[in-house]
């Protein structure tokens, strides 16, 4: 009963901050090209937003919501990043692994959207990325109405064979945009589908069109977003059994479950751009260990304790599910090593009329543990439930000394 108002208590807590906004210094771009100052809520989007909304003064609880067919674009100093507006025809048919392993009809999507500016010149590139979490590459320019880079992957039954085909239509599209350039429009007919190539081709054009452009078009790059490495504290409840096996007299008792407090410090370092949803989690964790067990067979009658307090080492790699949302679920695995910093208990009690003797000479100092855990992150604030696994404490090839640990845990950023 206690783990499950635990659960829900740490539910609540994360669930309490949805109202909260992270509104930054923005500008609206209306219809008519007029410059909105104010506040835009900014909510990290790693899929493209649908609506955004904007408050004129932090101090005014009124909120503006702007979609893409209302307004011209947006832009915000931090991070400084830009969007615009534009009608578009694309292709959203999901290209992930099950949906490619059966004919699907392809979704088209004919509407406004917005799309966030990488480079501006002669000819802009944007990038999209749909609601199935596809990335898609874009291109307009002053005469040129807002097309899509098209690179489809799909199922294809054939006399000769079925399987997966890739069409990258968006060499022929890059070496006709760029055919007055015989050396990149090469390089368009061979460079691959991501960010950084796309950006250098977009770039390397445009600055060779601006010295003889009629009409100057200013040349700007989207500068290179670090992703934030964030930093918090962590603390929650772990509720640990003892499950000792083996033929050493430590493996021949039952041992009493335990709870007690877990906490530190921890770190969210993102991968890179392409992967923003994959991080590496490093944390620094205070835990004890605590158990009495009472032992059979041979030994009965005998009673042992132990007590430990550990530094614990966590290296996770964590998997955050990109939503629309400030609700973000994710997944972590990994690895623990912890490291006996205290030794609180280490007895044997043979019998009442007897001294309490040391029950295990020299522990072992380091603890080895598998890692999995499930959570919810809203903003600056999750909830976590893990699982834990460890070797435990045991010198003895013949006693082992299994600990498992199922931990509820709460995390705020910083």
């Amino acid at each position: 009963m206690r783990v499950i108002s635990l659960c829900l208590c740490c539910m609540l807590m994360t669930y309490a901050v949805v109202a909260q906004r992270n509104y930054v210094p923005g500008v609206i771009v209306t219809s008519k090209n007029d410059s909105l100052k104010g506040f835009i809520d900014f909510r990290n989007w790693y899929q493209s937003p649908n609506e955004i909304d904007f408050k004129e003064s932090l101090s005014n609880g009124n909120e503006q919501h702007f979609k893409p067919a209302d307004i011209n674009g947006f832009k915000m100093a931090e991070p400084e990043v830009v969007y615009v507006s534009r009608k578009l025809r694309i292709d959203i048919t999901k290209q992930d692994v099950n949906s490619l392993n059966e004919k699907t009809e392809r979704i088209v999507q004919d509407t406004p959207v917005f799309l966030m500016r990488m480079v501006t010149g002669r000819y802009n590139l944007y990038e999209y990325v749909d609601k199935f979490s596809r990335v898609h590459y874009v291109y307009d320019a002053v005469d040129v109405p807002a097309t899509e880079l098209e690179y489809i992957q799909q199922y294809v039954e054939r006399a000769s064979g079925s399987g997966i085909f890739t069409e990258e239509k968006y060499k022929d599209q890059l070496a006709a945009l760029f055919a007055d350039n015989a050396a990149l429009a090469k390089k368009a007919s061979q460079v691959a589908y991501r960010e950084p190539n796309l950006k250098k081709l977009f770039l390397a054009y445009n600055n060779y069109k601006e010295p003889g452009a009629q009409t100057s078009e200013p040349v700007t790059v989207q500068k290179k977003k670090r992703l934030p490495v964030t930093f918090g504290i962590m603390g929650g409840m772990a509720f640990t059994s003892y499950p000792f096996k083996g033929s050493a007299y430590i493996g021949l008792g039952e041992y009493e479950n335990s709870k007690g407090p877990i906490g530190g410090i921890w770190a969210d370092i993102p991968l890179g751009r392409n992967g923003r949803n994959i991080s590496f989690v490093p944390e620094l964790l205070y835990k004890k260990l605590e158990t009495t067990g009472a032992l059979h067979g041979i030994y009965a009658g005998q009673i042992v304790k132990f007590g430990f307090t550990y530094l614990q080492v966590n290296t996770l790699f964590r998997y955050t599910y990109p939503t629309k949302t400030p609700i973000r679920p994710y997944i972590n695995v990994g690895l623990g090593n912890g490291f006996v910093i205290k030794t609180n208990e280490n007895g044997l009690l043979r019998s009442p009329d007897r001294e309490w003797e040391v029950a295990i000479d020299e522990p072992r100092k380091y603890e080895q543990t598998l890692i999995g855990g499930i959570g919810v992150k809203i903003y600056k604030v999750s909830a976590e439930a893990r699982y834990t696994t460890g070797n435990g404490f045991s010198p003895y090839p013949a006693g082992r000394t299994a600990i498992h640990s199922f931990q509820i845990l709460a995390a705020i950023g910083f």
